[in-house]
This record gives structure tokens, sequence and C-alpha cells, in this order.
């Protein structure tokens, strides 16, 4: 029987001494990690459409040390300078340690940052390196990236303008819409009447945030200054670019930062008693959606229109079809150029605001 019990005492210690030979496998002892070390290729850049598909600027990093051997993974972390990495893009890489970005990768970090387009920014990036398990990962030193992104196409429906040379004076929420170019998105126009005055323009209608106003003019072009919010100091007003009151198209384009005024000749246009909206939302029939004008812009027609589906539609006058207008460009987007007779213009359903233009045909729906 003693026999019995001490063979049972010796499997249970041989049991015993495997165990702790395991957990001893197992053990590492990890020492603190030194960081890695991040260089970049370039410090400064101007990141253009056109350029998209070049390469941009090349990162690469050291190992840190673990004190082990281990697979470390590594990641890029991308933000705003000044925010400590807050709401960051992050960019996982793994055991690289190298990264080559396209202008169109990095422009579209930026876009996510939401660095203003077209302006210089500062961009801040460091090296995230983890080995994974209850070890907290190494940072690298933060590397300073001066960024000018550009957009795919600006944040706003359209632009504004507002001042003693428009028609609703200096009230923002009676400011006079401009239409975007059917060819590039960050051109817009106006052409209509105006008062020899001055002007701004805002980005949303009845704020006076995001806004533009006067810079340094050199032939016969004037720089724009923006202002992307109320806490910052404003903008001058546009002072002497309408000479004399009258008819003038305002070209704006925020790619370069600019506007021109150019008188526009209205002599023998036609004006029209009547525009409105028809489609498949009323049968293609009477009665029309009625747009109204004023006395001091009669060429610009303003309204709003509810669609319950999806809905093909045209402008037309005197809900008659001997002068209608349809869409030359996009069919699909919600500006454009309209055209005598050409194709249906394709909405979805919703409410919209409604802005047409019969000098240039431009039209614009806003939706709400």
């Amino acid at each position: 029987m003693k026999f019995l019990y001490l063979k049972q005492l010796l499997v249970f210690v041989f049991c015993l001494g495997l165990l702790s030979c395991e957990k001893d496998e197992d053990m590492v002892v990890i020492q603190p990690g030194t960081k890695s070390l991040l260089s970049a290729t370039q410090s400064a850049l101007v990141l253009t459409d056109q350029d998209a598909n070049k390469d941009a600027i090349t990162f690469s990093w050291t190992a840190p040390d673990f004190g082990y051997s281990a697979a470390v993974n590594y990641s890029l972390e991308f933000g705003v300078k000044g925010t400590d990495f807050a709401n960051a893009v992050v960019k996982d890489y793994g055991t690289s340690l190298v990264k080559t970005l396209k202008v169109s990768e990095l422009n579209a970090i930026a876009n996510e940052l939401k660095m203003t387009g077209f302006q210089k920014g500062d961009m801040e990036v460091r090296v995230k390196a983890g080995v994974g398990g209850n070890y907290a990962p190494t940072y690298s030193d933060v590397t300073a990236l001066q960024i000018t992104p550009y957009l795919s196409e600006p944040p706003y429906a359209t632009l504004y303008l507002v001042g003693a040379a428009t028609e609703g004076a200096w009230n923002e929420n009676a400011a006079t819409p401009m239409f975007r170019s059917a060819t590039d998105p960050f051109v817009f126009t106006y052409t209509g009447y105006l008062k020899a005055d001055d002007f701004k323009l805002l980005g949303q209608l009845g704020q006076w945030a995001p806004s533009w106003g006067s810079g340094e003019t050199a032939n016969g072009v004037t720089k724009l200054v923006f202002r992307s919010s109320t806490s910052e100091a404003d903008v001058n007003n546009f002072k002497s670019l309408i000479k004399e009151a009258g008819y003038h198209t305002v070209t704006v384009n925020l790619r370069d930062m600019t506007i021109t005024v150019e008188p526009y000749d209205a002599t023998g246009k036609p004006t029209f008693n009547s525009i409105g909206l028809v489609g498949e939302f009323n049968g293609w029939a009477a009665p029309d959606v009625k747009l109204t004008k004023t006395t001091v812009n009669p060429h610009i027609w303003s309204g709003s229109i509810t669609l319950a589906k999806a809905s093909e539609l045209k402008f037309r006058v005197n809900e008659a079809w001997d002068t209608n207008w349809g869409s030359s460009t996009d069919v699909t987007k919600l500006y454009g150029k309209g055209g005598a007779g050409a194709s249906n213009i394709k909405m979805a359903a919703g409410t919209y605001k409604v802005f047409f233009n019969d000098l240039t045909e431009n039209y614009l729906f806003i939706k709400q």
C-alpha cells in the first residue's frame, strides 16, 4: 500500500515539473521598447488632381527594439497640427518599414482630416509600432508636413453674393445664389443685374462664414481671401469690381481662388411672363410648378419643388412646349446648363430649392 502511495506521489511531482517547464517556456521578459525613427522624402507638397496617379511622398522608419525577437506591425497615423492626433486617420502597413503614397492617397487623407482645399495646411505624421498582446505600442517622434490638398468638388452647393451691390443688400438670408459651372464644379457664375457697390461671397445662405472677400488685384483678376468661421477676422469687401450699375457676369474660381467681373450685354434678350417645371411628377402636363422672378432680375427664376419619387423633368415657358430647356450636360447632377429641347433632367425624390437663369440657361437644384 505504501508503495502505491509513493508511486502516485512521484507521478504528481513529475506532472508539476512538466507544468512548470511549460510555463517557463511561455514566459518572456519584455524590455521597454525603443521607438522607431520616421523620415519622409518631402516636407511641403502642393497636391493637384492632374498628378493624382503620381508618387507624392515616401515614408520610411526603423524597427523598434522590444527586447526580444517579435513580428512588429506598423501603422502611420495622420493628424492635423495641434490636435494631438485626435480623430487621426490611421493606415495599417503590416510589417513593412517603408510606404510610398500617391498624390490621390495623400489627398484623400487630407480630405478625411477636413483640411481646407487649395490652401496650405499643417499635417502631422507618426509611426505606431506594436507587437499585440498586453504590451503597449511605441510611437515615433512627429514628422511635420505642409500640405495643400485639392478637392474632387467643393463642399458648397453654390456660393451666394451678398452686399449693397445685390438685390438683397446686406441681408444674409436674402443673398443671391450663383450657378455652378457644368464643366468645372469649382467655378461659379452669376449673370444678372448688379449695382456699382460693395459685396462679398457666402458659402451658406444665412451664415456669415464660410465667406470670401477681396485680396490683391493684378491684370484684372482679384484674389480671394477665405474666412472659414466667424471666430476669424472678417474679410474685406469687393469694392471696385463693378464699375457701373447694370448687367454683369461674376465668375468665381475656387481652384485658383480668383474672381472676375465683366459687363454683360442683355440688349434684345427676351423676357418671359412665366417659367415652370413639368415632368413625370405631373404627367408632363399643366399645371406646372411655377417659378418666380423679380423686377430687379427678371431673368433669374426661383422656387421649390417636392418630388414624392424619382422623376424626369424640364423647364418650360407659359406651360407650353414652344420654349423649353432640359439639360445639355450631365442629366443626373443637380446643376448644369440647359438647352432647347435637350435631354430630361433626372431627379431623385426629395424637396429642392430651384434656380434658373434664362440668359445663360444655367440651372441649380439644392436639396433641402
